[in-house]
């Protein structure tokens, strides 16, 4: 049974399985200007079930970061969700957050609370004039009917556990006195600050050094078994998506290429794309690292080729196969899915 008319919200359905929380189906997002529309999400479809960590891997400009930005619902003025569907399953109601209104009540009572993102950049994520603990302080009163007092109670707690040092002090910092490691800290206390059923977080050990990215790993790890929440774990680093994910999406162009368990695309890949990734990966050698990249680079937005998105680069293309149309998306074994010829389709082109 429909409910308000600019939530889009929806009741129970049998479409989405009981242990689902997401759901995005056949995704959109493009963005228009005067140079052309910019095609950067271009039909993804993934699931996110409860209490588990999905990894969005790819190179820069392959969607990852606008597919967050579209759940979140927080878009440039520039960027639309043309079609598709984003259902997310919470208090015994499913929502498509795709046809809500991004500034609705149920949309703003949904982002921060329910659904919650850890952005790349902690400086830009801040206000610079606000104190960290004013804004966490905020956010929490926003969503639960507690004083100030409480409220920041609760902020120096969830800093603490977010392991931010002298929390009790630094709550009053501004974000241009502490550390990249404090700042992304601030940030996860944030993010976390109203115990949110999913978590989207968008290259978080990016601007950190090697020590402080373990340290946000194993925090983010661990706060998640402990408040059982769902991880969308978005980076182009392969060595983080293996080391915290349970399954994996790869991204290219704005499309899924290949989907599964982390053994399934690490020991058992499929598409060329992903296997480059990984041949990409520098190795040691007696005297010298090894690495295989992949060859040619990602094509302007503006450029896109016809056909599989890939095929200008890859080492299997097959001429008349490959650029007439877009692959489907195979399921090779139980939940182990390719976007390539390679494994069937051909007969959709004859």
């Amino acid at each position: 049974m429909s409910s308000t008319r600019d939530t889009g919200a929806t009741a129970p359905t049998p479409e989405l399985a009981a242990d689902t929380l997401l759901s995005v189906r056949n995704l959109k997002t493009y963005f228009f200007s005067r140079e052309g529309t910019t095609k950067a999400v271009d039909g993804v479809s993934f699931d996110v079930k409860q209490g588990e960590i999905l990894g969005i891997a790819g190179e820069s400009g392959c969607g990852k970061t606008v597919t967050s930005l579209s759940i979140m619902r927080i878009l440039p003025k520039s960027g639309k969700i043309v079609s598709g569907k984003i259902l997310f399953n919470y208090d015994n109601q499913t929502t498509d957050l795709a046809a809500a209104d991004p500034e609705s009540r149920e949309m703003r009572s949904i982002r921060g609370k329910e659904i919650s993102m850890i952005f790349q950049e902690p400086m830009t994520a801040f206000s610079p004039v606000h104190t960290i603990g004013n804004q966490i302080i905020e956010t929490i009163r926003i969503h639960q009917p507690v004083s100030k007092e409480e409220a920041r109670e609760q902020a120096i707690e969830m800093l603490r556990r977010a392991g931010m040092p002298s929390p009790t002090r630094n709550i009053d910092q501004y974000t241009f006195n502490l550390s990249g490691g404090m700042r992304q800290r601030a940030m996860v206390a944030l993010a976390l600050s109203c115990q949110p059923k999913l978590l989207l977080a968008d290259e978080p050990t990016t601007a950190v050094d090697v020590t402080i990215q373990a340290q946000m790993l194993n925090l983010l790890r661990d706060i998640q078994a402990e408040l059982g929440m769902a991880i969308v774990m978005i980076t182009h680093d392969l060595a983080v998506i293996a080391e915290l994910t349970d399954r994996v999406m790869i991204m290219y162009l704005g499309k899924e290429v290949e989907y599964g368990t982390v053994e399934d695309v690490f020991y058992r890949s499929q598409h060329p794309y992903t296997r480059g990734l990984l041949g990409s990966i520098p190795k040691l050698a007696p005297g010298r690292v090894e690495i295989d990249p992949i060859e040619g680079s990602v094509p302007s937005v503006y450029e896109m080729p016809t056909g599989c998105k890939f095929h200008p680069r890859c080492p299997h293309y097959m001429p008349g196969v490959c650029e007439k149309r877009d692959p489907p998306l195979i399921e090779i074994a139980p939940g182990h899915a390719v976007r390539c010829y390679l494994y069937g389709g051909k007969e959709a082109l004859e």
